[in-house]
């Protein structure tokens, strides 16, 4: 008999805040993960119904700062179309891998209404 334990889930989460204010495009922010693993799914929470399309990319630690070439999102960017709330679990097109001490940075592209936007990826160690 194997036994074998699964891997922990981790959550990698940034929040985009206008100040009050609607967001604006460009890139917000970066995040360096401590861990490997293999991302299982994106959400974007919105503080009031808007749209939005995030682009999310990343690079090894060394190669500082990603730029748009390093998207992961291919042709899915996750986004929100006059609502509040996006879930996306297939990550169709996507580079769904995250070594340690990689970088993920994250653009608005475009964005409307929304004051305060949440983006989480879940991800398998």
């Amino acid at each position: 008999m194997v036994i074998r334990a699964s891997r922990p889930i981790s959550e990698v989460v940034f929040i985009v805040d206008g100040g009050g204010s609607a967001i604006t495009t460009g890139l917000k922010g970066f995040i360096k993960v401590d861990f490997s693993g293999k991302i299982l799914s994106c959400t974007l929470l919105a503080d009031q119904t808007g749209s939005v399309v995030v682009d999310i990319w990343k690079a090894p630690y060394n190669s500082f700062p990603p730029t748009n070439l390093n998207s992961i999102c291919g042709t899915n960017k996750p986004a929100i179309t006059n609502g509040t709330k996006y879930i996306d679990k297939n990550l169709t097109n996507w580079i769904k891998t995250i070594n340690k001490d990689d970088v993920l940075a994250f653009n608005i592209d475009s964005a409307s209404t929304i004051t305060k936007l949440t983006i989480c990826l879940k991800v398998k160690q």
